[in-house]
């Protein structure tokens, strides 16, 4: 104990007891709460380049979650890169991100009678301990039915870019140390309770790709189901090196009207106000070129019917537990 007096060896001591006492507390907590069953949902499509490291960082969990894998059609060989312990649905077509989802949280809940859904993008990496701390958050803070873990880079040295957007506004927003209440996180990693799923109804098909989990998330609150993201768990999101578009695509007019419209937590003042800059937004873009070619002119066309044909249904859809996740379950295009 040479240059270490009492004090010190006294206060080290205590510090070394107090470590072990917090990792066998967190130990015992989390065996306890292995009774909670949980599945991991990751919809695949022309995912090869990341698909192997996200299933390997799930296998590692130090909590048993189950496996599944929807793809969506791919056409690179994503499937033969899947090892033979996951539980894989292959559909026929491509039927977009959040009908995937849909099909592999209803698989979770009837199937295999999952109490929590974690979705996972394919181009993403959890921590061993991810799962068994947003259980154990879960299980601390019951009304939640949406959690998000931090979202780093996919080196684990920053956060995600799109993500640090949405933590400075939860920021504000403390429920308790570590955890934060939130309006809205990006679809990278959720994990949800069996009742919020059920109760929300599951994805709205009427977005293919991007605004699906702005709507989601709306919807949510409109059921008053809190979100929130807790500082315990963390996921990396590794799409760092991808080039940034300078408009996001879920700004694209049509798309955007939608999640203004189909908002049911929000007021028909709200909505006018949200819609006057997306209708210069629109005048400006028939100016360009580009904008103009029949492709972009024909997907805002194609969603302006869909916005005219079910903007008088989709309050009421919504009020309808189960509504998205019953549609496509069992799913007819199965291969």
């Amino acid at each position: 104990m040479m240059g270490i007096n009492t004090d010190m060896f006294l206060l080290l001591n205590t510090k070394i007891q107090v470590a072990l006492f917090t990792f066998v507390t967190k130990k015992i907590t989390l065996t306890q709460n292995t009774d909670k069953t949980v599945s991991i949902i990751i919809t695949t499509y022309n995912g090869a380049k990341w698909i192997e490291e996200c299933i390997a960082s799930c296998q590692k969990s130090n909590y048993p979650a189950r496996i599944i894998v929807v793809d969506n059609n791919s056409t690179d060989n994503t499937l033969d890169l899947l090892p033979n312990d996951v539980h894989l649905l292959t559909l026929s077509k491509n039927v977009g991100f959040g009908r995937a989802n849909n099909i592999g949280m209803m698989e979770a809940i009837e199937k295999f009678g999952s109490d929590y859904v974690f979705l996972l993008n394919q181009d993403a990496y959890i921590k061993e301990d991810t799962i068994g701390e947003l259980v154990e958050c879960h299980q601390a803070n019951p009304k939640l039915g949406l959690i998000s873990p931090l979202h780093f880079d996919g080196q684990e040295r920053a956060f995600d870019y799109r993500f640090k957007i949405y933590m400075k506004r939860a920021q504000s927003s403390r429920i308790s140390d570590g955890l934060y209440a939130s309006k809205f996180v990006n679809a990278a990693a959720w994990f949800m309770t069996k009742d919020a799923v059920l109760k929300n109804g599951g994805f709205d098909p009427v977005f293919f790709h991007t605004g699906e989990d702005d709507n989601f998330c709306q919807r949510l609150r409109y059921h008053k189901i809190p979100i929130a993201i807790t500082e315990s768990a963390r996921i990396m999101h590794d799409r760092q090196d991808r080039k940034k578009a300078k408009t996001p695509p879920h700004l694209k007019v049509a798309n955007r009207a939608k999640i203004i419209i189909f908002n049911p937590d929000a007021n028909l003042l709200t909505k006018c106000i949200q819609l006057i800059p997306l209708a210069f937004y629109f005048l400006m873009n028939l100016t360009v070129p580009t904008y103009r070619k029949r492709e972009k002119l024909q997907q805002d066309y194609q969603g302006f019917k869909d916005i005219l044909s079910y903007n008088k249904s989709y309050k009421r859809n919504y009020n309808q537990d189960s509504i998205f996740l019953k549609q496509d379950y069992p799913p007819s295009f199965i291969k």
